[in-house]
């Protein structure tokens, strides 16, 4: 070998070495997080403007009379929705008495980012509901994403 080779040579020998060992290493890629759902609002109304699958609030108000008003909608947006959640809604009358619980609905889909996702439940308001200052908690996963009140008269 001559004298001038021997670099050549040992940089030769050492990428050989760093190719073979690069078999027997595993690189771990980076997952980005998905996106973090996004909720917007929860608004109140007597009723909800429905067409081809969507639906808007109609009259968006937090003060709701006995005779005039027949439900009560809690309305729900959220935006980039990924993958599958729980949601449900408790209702509380003024007396702070637990008035209702939903069952868990399933929103969303798995491998799907819904870019805005709406949802939605109600009560009747009949001649005996409570008057008075009413409360709203809605859950997403068994997480409190928003508590609102609104008012019965």
């Amino acid at each position: 070998m001559r004298k001038h080779d021997f670099p050549f040579a040992a940089f030769a020998i050492f990428i050989l070495t760093l190719v073979l060992m690069s078999g027997c290493l595993r690189f771990r890629l980076l997952s980005l997080d998905e996106p973090t759902v996004v909720f917007e609002r929860v608004v109140f109304c007597a009723s909800l403007d429905q067409k081809k699958g969507w639906a808007e609030p109609i009259g968006e108000k937090a003060l709701f009379i006995k005779g005039v008003d027949s439900n009560v909608y809690s309305f729900l947006n959220l935006r980039d929705l990924h993958g599958v959640h729980s949601l449900f809604w408790k209702w509380y009358a003024p007396s702070r008495r637990l008035y209702r619980v939903t069952d868990k609905i399933s929103v969303g889909e798995e491998g799907k980012i819904f870019e805005r996702y709406i949802a939605w439940d109600m009560i009747y308001i009949s001649e005996d509901k409570e008057s008075g200052a009413w409360t709203v908690a809605v859950f997403m996963d068994d997480k409190v994403i928003a508590v609102k009140d609104f008012e019965i008269k």
